[in-house]
């Protein structure tokens, strides 16, 4: 494996210009994700001083997720470049309003926590248009390459970006630091006009604008395009891997409501940025090394990813120290990382071009359902039980759910991502 990755060649992505233009552009606009989040979590703690606050917070950040699936057609219908660039422009403007407010004195938290689901549901058009855009601008054997970096660039955004967040909080106040985050969504807009995705019959997406804008194409229109995208799935191994996947992602939300509380009975607010690092940390290296279980059977990565993270997470609970819990963490994430890599990179692959957006977009909408839930258990968790047993509870759900990708019989027989096809998943081909 060692080798695998030494010899692993990302050159072709990053001598294709529109492939990079799109990699830039979306590596900025996760900055500006990551320095809106940490800001608007501090600003509702100082304004409220009270974690509930946090959680619901934490529970608002991520309803919006939800209502991606209904993103898929529009995704499909229309450019993929307006789409991009558009999305930048608006939240660049709205977070002004943080800033407006508080100089005007009329910052409230209920203001932030307006913002908060409308600018993430803005936002929330960049992840379904980059994947429906990336088989058009790689080749179908750089996908799990093109996939990596994207994963690795958000790791790698989560962790550098809270660490420079909380440094400009200390330094400028965190209401000034949403007006540095107007600047960062104006230089992803930068980063996206250049990008022009060619349609799937080879035509560039500019030449092709008339098509994808006025709906013509399509018959049926937007209700018969989102029902296309659930029939096609329904019946195959997809929903039960997303089952899991939903699962996940209620825990890992969980303890982005219970981490705090956790981290000051141990050290403080710098335990805390010192876990939040490792977690990014651990992610970043799971995203860029997913390539080297690609040729496993997808099932058994899966499995075996989340009974030892799970297992790993219970350790660092109950190891002393603070590097030690630290250390375990980070290694934690790394086979999740993996997974999810290889989870999009396998949709991609397998999925008609045709449905891509739609199918992403439902995909995208289906693991966030109980994302918010998680929040809210967590701070309920973390106020009820401790933070500590609550993190004990979340790591042996994360490790059930291992054993749950292991016992299902569509999910343990599985391909590796480099093989499996449309056929073997069960999707049904469109007429």
């Amino acid at each position: 494996m060692l080798q695998k990755f030494v010899n692993s060649d990302f050159g072709g992505l990053f001598k294709n210009g529109v492939f990079m233009r799109l990699f830039f552009g979306r590596v900025v606009t996760d900055v500006g994700d990551s320095l809106y989040f940490i800001g608007s979590m501090w600003i509702v703690l100082e304004l409220t001083g009270s974690p509930f606050y946090t959680g619901v917070a934490a529970a608002l950040m991520r309803i919006p997720d939800i209502f991606t699936v209904f993103i898929g057609p529009l995704v499909d219908r229309w450019r993929l470049r307006r789409i991009l660039l558009s999305t930048q422009l608006i939240n660049g403007v709205v977070v002004l309003l943080v800033p407006l407010a508080a100089l005007t004195g009329h910052l409230s938290v209920w203001l932030v926590l307006f913002l908060i689901p409308l600018l993430k549901f803005i936002n929330g058009f960049v992840y379904p248009a980059q994947n429906a855009a990336l088989p058009r601008l790689v080749e179908e054997d750089e996908l799990t390459r093109a996939n990596s970096l994207f994963s690795t660039s958000l790791r790698t955004v989560d962790m550098i970006a809270n660490a420079i967040a909380g440094a400009l909080i200390a330094i400028i106040g965190a209401v000034a630091l949403f007006v540095v985050n107007s600047v960062t969504f104006a230089v992803a807009a930068i980063m996206f006009v250049g990008v022009t995705v060619p349609k799937t019959n080879g035509k560039d997406d500019v030449e092709t604008e008339d098509a994808t804008d006025n709906g013509d194409a399509d018959e049926g229109g937007y209700l018969v395009e989102l029902r296309e995208g659930i029939d096609y799935v329904r019946g195959s191994a997809l929903p039960a891997v997303l089952f899991g996947m939903m699962v996940n992602n209620l825990a890992a939300v969980a303890v982005t409501a219970i981490l705090p509380a956790f981290a000051d009975s141990i050290g403080g607010p710098a335990v805390y940025g010192l876990l939040v690092a490792a977690i990014g940390a651990g992610g970043l290296v799971g995203a860029a090394s997913a390539f080297l279980v690609e040729d496993f059977p997808f099932g058994w990565v899966a499995a075996v990813a989340h009974v030892s993270s799970g297992a790993l997470i219970f350790v660092a609970i109950a190891v002393p120290g603070v590097w030690a819990t630290a250390l375990l963490v980070f290694i934690a994430t790394i086979p999740t990382g993996m997974c999810n890599v290889l989870f999009f990179s396998m949709v991609q692959s397998t999925v008609d071009n045709t449905l891509l957006g739609r199918v992403t977009s439902l995909v995208s909408g289906t693991l966030s359902m109980m994302a918010p839930a998680g929040g809210l258990l967590g701070g309920a968790l973390g106020s009820a039980v401790g933070s500590v047993t609550a993190l004990y509870g979340v790591s042996i759900t994360i490790g059930l759910i291992g054993i749950y990708y292991l016992l299902h019989p569509q999910l343990n027989d599985l391909s590796p991502v480099t093989e499996i096809n449309e056929a073997q998943l069960g999707l049904k081909q469109p007429d």
